[in-house]
């Protein structure tokens, strides 16, 4: 059967199974989804998720006066945590309609709603912001959901202001040339959560370089990420062998229980090294 990746089978995965997202997210109160940023100070599951927000508002330097455009916007826990930590004015973009009322109900929750708007719009193609609108694009593991890359690139450098920033934290290839273990290893997180390939980061990163982008520069993060993916990893160890069986009666469909074996395996290959989180900032 050939890999879906088309924008409706993104949707509909996230609408399926945004039940299974919304048990870590109750227990947290973190309203996102996304893995967690650990360092000396911040070294439980809940503090981490936060604080990776935190870090990518650093490194993208976000202030106030800025507009900025979080592409992938889930349900607006990065996007609301902006306008509410920064100051900053949001524009959140997302392709399933689920997560975009529940980042509207965030936002009024949280008391930035005049902050923030979401709006129906693929990241690839952004047809609802104009040229030289943004002066932060923002991109917290959503960009692998792409099939082509590039594509959220040219659009991230057609939206930016003069000196806009551009911050994209996310997975991508350290190893090329996977043995035919390794890549099924890999293909079961990634076509688990959607994803229809990482790009290597030297891909990503040439990518930048020839649209014009300027000042890229290469965080890498897994030493930050690794006890999250852990953590996710400790608890597939219980839900993973109960979902194939609840998918062979019937009970559970293909993407919920993918989803499972997405998370174990997320873990044993960035463990093994054949790929790397990294945060990658650049300017226009």
């Amino acid at each position: 059967m050939a890999y879906d990746v088309s924008s409706n089978s993104i949707s509909d995965y996230y609408t399926k199974v945004q039940y299974i997202y919304d048990w870590t997210m109750d227990e947290f109160d973190h309203q996102s989804i996304h893995a967690g940023y650990y360092d000396n100070e911040h070294t439980s599951r809940d503090t981490a998720v936060k604080n990776m927000n935190r870090h990518l508002a650093d490194a993208a330097d976000i202030r106030s006066d800025d507009t900025v455009l979080h592409a992938g916007c889930g349900v607006g826990g990065p996007p609301t945590w902006v306008a509410k930590h920064c100051g900053s004015d949001v524009i959140g973009i997302n392709i399933t309609d689920l997560q975009l009322d529940r980042a509207r109900e965030l936002a009024r929750e949280r008391g930035v709603a005049e902050q923030c708007e979401f709006r129906y719009d693929d990241f690839t193609e952004m047809h609802t912001i104009r040229n030289n609108e943004i002066d932060v694009v923002w991109a917290l593991q959503a960009v692998c959901h792409a099939d082509e890359k590039r594509e959220f690139l040219e659009q991230a450098k057609r939206v930016l202001t003069d000196g806009g920033r551009l911050v994209v934290a996310d997975g991508f290839m350290a190893k090329r040339n996977l043995s035919g273990r390794e890549q099924r290893h890999m293909n079961k997180w990634l076509h688990g959560w959607k994803v229809p390939n990482l790009a290597h980061i030297n891909d990503f990163v040439a990518h930048l370089g020839d649209l014009g982008f300027e000042n890229i520069r290469v965080r890498n993060d897994d030493d930050n990420v690794m006890p999250f993916a852990k953590g996710t990893y400790r608890n597939s160890l219980s839900y993973y062998p109960k979902a194939k069986l609840l998918r062979l009666l019937g009970r559970l469909s293909r993407d919920e229980a993918s989803h499972f074996a997405a998370c174990y395996y997320q873990y044993r290959t960035l463990k093994k090294g054949l790929w790397t989180h990294r945060t990658v900032t650049a300017e226009v």
